[in-house]
């Protein structure tokens, strides 16, 4: 058997070093770009929950603002009816009933 020199070894090395410094390159730039991806996804979704919150609390405000409204439109009309109107005032009241009963199931 042959003896391996030096020479051998650091011509192996630097051979195995070419091949695989471009790999490491790609694999990094690679992983880089994945990994930017998902942090932009994630901040994407951070948004999106911070915006769903933010609608949520809107749209309950919103409910209860025109809850309040109807009922006040009722008392209006209710007190209109008191007074003797009727016709449109009644009609008004029966949808106003109506309707506050669909919402209530």
């Amino acid at each position: 058997m042959e003896a391996i020199t030096l020479q051998q070894i650091a011509t192996g090395l630097g051979i195995i070093v070419a091949i695989m410094t471009p790999l490491i390159a790609l694999y990094k730039a690679y992983k880089k770009n994945i990994e930017n991806r998902f942090d932009n996804i994630d901040k994407i979704i951070e948004n999106q929950r911070v915006e769903i919150e933010s609608l949520k609390k809107e749209s309950t405000i919103n409910k209860n603002e025109n809850l309040l409204l109807i009922k006040s439109v009722q008392a209006c009309l209710k007190g209109l009816k008191e007074q003797g109107c009727n016709g449109p005032v009644t009609e008004a009241i029966s949808n106003i009933d109506e309707y506050l009963l669909k919402a209530s199931h």
